[in-house]
C-alpha cells in the first residue's frame, strides 16, 4: 500500500481529521462533538490560523484521505493560535462563552510549550480505516523534512497523557518525553476534555 504526502488544499475534506486528532479538547472547546466539527468545517479553508489547510499536508491511500498533519514553526504557534480562538470567538453564541472560556483557562495552565526554534505538529490524525498502514509513520517523516526544509533542529508534539496509542507511537518514533502536565483538579479536567497532556520532542538525524 503506497502513502502519499502532499500539501493540503482548501477543499480536501480534512476537518474531520482534525477533529479526531484531539476530540475531546475539540469538543470540550466548542461545547460538544457537533460544534467542534461544524466549527473546524467553517475555518479549514480559510488562512492564518492553526487548523487551516495551508499548516496541513493530508496522506492519501488509493485517492482517498487517510491522515492529516497540521505543523507549523513554533515561533508562529501563539500568533497562529490566537488567530484560530478569535475566529473562533465571532462564531460563537454568547451562551457558550462562559465554557469556551474556561477551556482556553485551563489549557493555557496546563498545555506544555513546545522549546522555540523546532517545528511544532499541532495535530496528526489517522482516518480509522486506515490505522496500521504506515500513514502516522508517512505523516512524521513528513514533518522531519518539513523541519529540514524550514531549518529547524527537532520537532516537537503533544498529546493526551490518556492517548496511550500516540504516546507508544511517538515513543518507538524516536520522541522522548519533555514534561507531563496533569490537570490540577477534576474541574480543570473537564474545563479541557482530559486529564492533562504530555510534550515529547525529537531531534532531526
Amino acid at each position: 500500500m503506497d502513502v502519499v504526502v502532499r500539501a493540503a488544499r482548501p477543499a480536501d475534506r480534512a476537518a474531520e481529521l482534525l477533529y479526531l486528532s484531539a476530540a475531546p479538547y475539540y469538543a470540550a472547546f466548542a461545547g460538544g462533538a457537533a460544534h467542534a466539527r461544524g466549527l473546524l468545517a467553517r475555518l479549514y479553508p480559510r488562512p492564518g490560523h492553526t487548523a487551516s489547510w495551508e499548516v496541513c499536508r493530508v496522506a492519501v491511500v488509493d485517492g482517498a484521505l487517510a491522515g492529516v498533519l497540521a505543523a507549523f514553526p513554533a515561533d508562529d504557534g501563539e500568533e497562529l493560535a490566537r488567530r484560530f480562538v478569535r475566529m473562533t470567538l465571532v462564531r460563537t453564541p454568547p451562551w457558550r462563552l462562559p465554557a469556551l472560556l474556561r477551556h482556553l483557562r485551563a489549557t493555557a495552565v496546563i498545555a506544555p510549550h513546545p522549546p522555540r526554534g523546532v517545528l511544532y505538529v499541532d495535530a496528526l490524525a489517522t482516518h480509522p480505516d486506515f490505522r496500521r498502514r504506515g500513514v502516522a509513520t508517512a505523516l512524521l517523516d513528513e514533518a522531519d523534512r518539513m523541519a529540514a526544509r524550514a531549518g529547524l533542529p527537532a520537532v516537537a508534539l503533544d498529546t493526551g497523557i490518556e492517548n496511550r496509542a500516540a504516546r507508544a507511537l511517538y515513543e518507538h518514533r524516536g520522541f522522548t518525553g519533555r514534561g507531563l502536565r496533569p490537570a490540577p483538579s477534576e474541574r480543570a479536567a473537564r474545563a479541557i476534555g482530559g486529564s492533562g497532556f504530555v510534550g515529547y520532542v525529537r531531534q532531526r538525524a
